[in-house]
């Protein structure tokens, strides 16, 4: 069964956490490697990503990620439907690169 553009969702989370002390250090380290560990991609140094196939299945995953904000931390979650994604223009030293939906495969590494 395909999925449409508008029913697959791009779940994205962006964060600012403190790393002024050594425990400020490990909680961030510990909540990307929690990001990881659930599957999402590094889309840039605080901004990570991940493919799901309904909105049903982000909201799933972004009530998780709600108990691991770290104290002090900033942490924004962004539904952007496959159809969205599609338009963003991405730039790698004046190129430009076109957004693909990953394998299904690379979706669970």
């Amino acid at each position: 069964m395909a999925v449409g553009a508008y029913e697959a969702v791009w779940l994205f989370v962006g964060f600012d956490l403190p790393t002024l002390t050594t425990e400020d250090k490990r909680r961030a380290t510990r909540f990307r490697n929690s990001l990881l560990d659930l599957g999402f991609q590094m889309f840039q140094l605080s901004f990570y990503s991940y493919y799901f196939t309904s909105k049903t299945q982000a909201d799933s995953v972004a009530s998780r990620i709600e108990g691991l904000v770290p104290p002090n931390g900033c942490v924004s979650i962004f539904f952007i439907t496959d159809k969205q994604f599609g338009m963003i223009r991405t730039f790698f030293g004046g190129k430009s690169k076109t957004n693909d939906i990953p394998e299904q495969g690379l979706l669970f590494e």
